[in-house]
């Protein structure tokens, strides 16, 4: 990207000297502007700032060393380098150019070369200002009100000051002066001490006050014909800032008005500047806050999402635990139901049992006695009573077993954590459920040396129920159904294989999720592997599922032989 090229502003009162730097300047490929006096200058500084300034010491109204004095008091244009110019060679024009806050001097009659030597070495060193484009505000000129009741003084004084770039208004009278003053702004305000009506002394006072009402900063200066030292302090202590006695050369005039200008304009800059810090402070203060803020409600905002997922955690296990609790009360009232049936029946079969080993010995004692005297057809009846028998107490064995694991299902005390025999659990789940079974299906065993464990059996039972029902509904047509135990580590491990249809791989993930089934609507409530993988859970367990779509399933239950007790 390609540099712009230097822009200078030259301020030259003299149209020759103007066109031979401008012509000088644009043979370096430089640019210039050109300002005939110090004050329209100072106005074109309110736009884009130059990379350099050559101004010439001797202008009309404001000196080059003025000009530069206002551009250092102004933070926007204080950086600014400039280079002096002059057609004198005395030590003293060049002392005041340097003192007022010049970069470098250069005379006129000195060869070109110099001069552009200078300039290169001065644009080497130019700084582009921060605050070049508006942060800081622009030059204007100065605005003064006089009052005189002479009008020959009044003219001459208002000349002398437009002279020097001021904007003069002129009025005659003191109560013009408080007119003016409460409808436009000014920089200072120039009184005559002796005036008819009110005199310049009452006039301060009056100003003075307005300028404490108002906090503004005009200045004001006495002028009097009358040099006296009481005159002089009456006009201070009522409020005048200088006091000029009319006789004394118009330069001092000015200069002390200058000087006051000076002095006021540097104390808006410093206003000016102490403001904006503070506004910077403010702005900062703000941000602050409004990080703080936004911390604070990022933390908040984080801590009600964390406090969302704890309750959606909750509700999720209470769901859980609602179903459990359901299900849990379902397998108690069935337990209570198996366990009345298998009282019910027991009673009965006990008389059956017992009345049928005394028939059984009847008939083994009678037959040595009356076998001889039975005719062919005799003999054969006497056989026949004797399968009979024999086949009812095969029937009421049966019945028997079916009751001792009837009663061995329906253990559904949760409170209490009981060491049961593992196999006996698992038959009587498969006596529960052997009408599902029918002759299509094969149960094949093979139990480990772990016999025993402890466990809350009831909700084992359930489990193992659960677990062994799917087995059964996977299989469609015939298959098998194979149950292991064993020991792994510290733990029981009871294996439950099938070879069904297999759980596709997209849905394994959610076969522990509550009310997620593949079974047909009505067929089940996708509540069985979710209570069963809870339970195992409250056991210190695992349940673990390997399964393959096309190939079955092998369901593994894995709980501590001997449980870690549960907290209080």
């Amino acid at each position: 990207m390609m540099r712009a090229a230097p822009h200078i502003m030259v301020i030259e009162d003299s149209p020759t000297q103007a066109l031979k730097l401008q012509f000088m300047l644009d043979s370096q490929g430089w640019t210039a502007s050109m300002c005939g006096d110090a004050e329209s200058a100072l106005e074109q500084l309110g736009g884009v700032l130059p990379d350099l300034v050559l101004v010439d010491f001797h202008l009309p109204r404001m000196n080059g060393d003025e000009f530069v004095r206002q551009i250092r008091m102004n933070v926007r244009t204080r950086e600014l380098r400039v280079l002096m110019l002059t057609d004198s060679d005395t030590a003293e024009t060049e002392r005041k150019g340097f003192e007022s806050g010049a970069d470098a001097y250069v005379q006129k009659s000195a060869d070109s070369d110099i001069l552009l030597t200078r300039v290169h070495a001065l644009l080497r060193k130019a700084k582009p200002s921060i605050m070049s484009h508006g942060a800081a505000p622009g030059f204007r000129r100065s605005r003064l009100l006089v009052v005189d009741d002479s009008p020959t003084y009044l003219y001459f004084i208002t000349a002398q000051l437009e002279e020097e770039g001021h904007e003069v208004v002129a009025v005659a009278s003191g109560r013009e002066v408080l007119a003016k003053v409460e409808a436009e702004p000014f920089d200072c305000i120039v009184v005559d001490l002796v005036m008819p009506e009110m005199s310049g002394t009452d006039l301060c006072a009056h100003l003075d006050a307005i300028r404490r009402k108002h906090d503004q900063l005009f200045q004001i200066v006495i002028l009097t014909a009358r040099d006296s030292k009481e005159d002089m302090m009456r006009g201070l202590e009522a409020g005048a800032d200088d006091f000029v006695g009319k006789s004394s050369e118009s330069e001092i005039l000015k200069a002390r008005i200058r000087a006051l200008l000076r002095r006021k304009f540097l104390h808006e800059e410093n206003t000016r500047i102490t403001g904006e810090f503070k506004n910077k402070e403010l702005e900062l203060e703000r941000a602050h806050a409004a990080k703080q803020a936004a911390e604070a409600r990022g933390a908040l905002a984080e801590a009600l999402e964390r406090s969302n997922g704890e309750l959606a955690t909750a509700y999720r296990e209470l769901q859980e635990t609602q179903t459990q609790l359901v299900q849990s009360a379902k397998m108690a009232s069935l337990g209570a139901l198996v366990a009345g049936i298998a009282h019910e029946i027991n009673n009965p079969l006990a008389f059956v049992s017992n009345h049928l080993g005394t028939v059984t010995r009847g008939v083994d004692a009678l037959v040595p006695e009356i076998e001889s005297h039975l005719s062919e057809t005799g003999g054969r009846t006497l056989d026949k009573v004797r399968q009979r028998l024999e086949a009812m107490r095969l029937g009421v064995d049966r019945v028997e077993d079916l009751v001792v694991k009837l009663r061995t299902f329906s253990r559904l005390d949760e409170a209490e954590v009981k060491t049961i025999e593992i196999e006996e659990s698992i038959e009587s789940v498969l006596t529960l459920l052997q009408h599902k079974l029918a002759d299509r299906l094969t149960i094949v065993r093979h139990y480990g040396e772990v016999k025993r464990v402890s466990c809350y059996p009831g909700p084992l039972n359930q489990v193992i129920m659960n677990v062994v029902a799917n087995a059964i509904d996977a299989i469609e047509g015939s298959g098998t159904i194979t149950i292991a135990t064993g020991q792994v580590g510290p733990m029981l491990a009871i294996s439950i294989g099938d070879t069904g249809i297999g759980i596709p791989a997209a849905i394994r993930d959610r076969v522990f999720d509550p009310f997620f089934t593949t079974k047909p609507v009505g067929a089940g409530t996708g509540l069985g592997l979710s209570i069963s993988y809870g339970i195992v859970r409250r056991h210190g367990g695992l349940l673990e599922i390997r399964s393959e779509e096309g190939r079955g399933t092998e369901v593994t239950i894995k709980i501590p032989l001997e449980p870690e007790p549960r907290p209080a």
